[in-house]
């Protein structure tokens, strides 16, 4: 029960690595708040299953209203977050001559700019309690390309240096801010949209030579929503399996 007591405050919590972290958090004690715009019924159940409290809205990160209605709703129904992880997304394939400025923003606008939104809202919460645990969820892809991801690719690199250059503004108030980067995970999404092959490509890359899982990325983020993790920020865990250092 590491987070116990906390209240954790999840974006894209209703599938893939969100709900995997949603639920690590929830079953290791925290009472989690899910933001995104699917509805995360599947999630809930889930939480309820492990004995977890938590709730869902829809939400739109990108819009700065709708967060901080959102973080406010947080501390009515629980308390101001104490941990806020970033894993809502826009990630689709498209070569860079065919992508369109619409494409553009919006991708920058989920994956980015709403960790600007969500910081504005929750971080004032964590400075009066001197206490704070930020996660984004970056990706690999920003550290070995992929090819027509350009726009995601930007997205992620943005988060990093989001991360990195926030660490010594919140550090003083007991605030850690890092990033983890997974690499290909075998969600149903991924699953769904991505030929098979592509895994097994992937995975002769590596070094620990299986298909990373959601869950091995929630794990990461729950040691660094912790207390021992408290000597560590302005990072990025690279939790790739290993890739392309075979």
């Amino acid at each position: 029960m590491r987070h116990q007591g906390k209240v954790a405050l999840v974006t894209g919590g209703s599938s893939g690595i969100g709900q995997a972290i949603a639920c690590r958090l929830g079953r290791e004690g925290a009472k989690v708040a899910i933001a995104d715009v699917a509805e995360a019924g599947e999630t809930l159940a889930l939480l309820q299953e492990s004995g977890s409290e938590g709730f869902a809205a829809r939400c739109d990160t990108s819009d700065p209203h709708q967060v901080a209605s959102f973080v406010a709703q947080v501390g009515e129904r629980f308390s101001p977050p104490q941990i806020l992880v970033h894993s809502a997304v826009v990630q689709f394939v498209r070569p860079f001559d065919e992508l369109s400025l619409e494409d553009w923003r919006r991708t920058q606008a989920v994956n980015q700019e709403s960790m600007f939104h969500l910081l504005k809202a929750a971080v004032p919460g964590m400075k009066a309690r001197r206490w704070g645990r930020i996660i984004a969820i970056a990706s690999s892809t920003f550290f070995v390309g992929a090819p027509a991801m350009t726009h995601y690719v930007t997205s992620k690199g943005a988060l990093i240096g989001l991360v990195h250059g926030l660490a010594a503004e919140v550090g003083p108030f007991g605030i850690t801010i890092n990033a983890v980067a997974p690499g290909l995970t075998r969600t149903r999404k991924a699953q769904a949209d991505l030929p098979t092959e592509l895994f097994r490509q992937i995975v002769a890359l590596q070094c620990i030579k299986r298909n990373g899982t959601p869950e091995d990325q929630a794990a990461v983020v729950s040691f660094l929503a912790s207390e021992e993790a408290g000597f560590i920020t302005g990072q990025t865990i690279l939790a790739d399996g290993g890739q392309g250092r075979t």
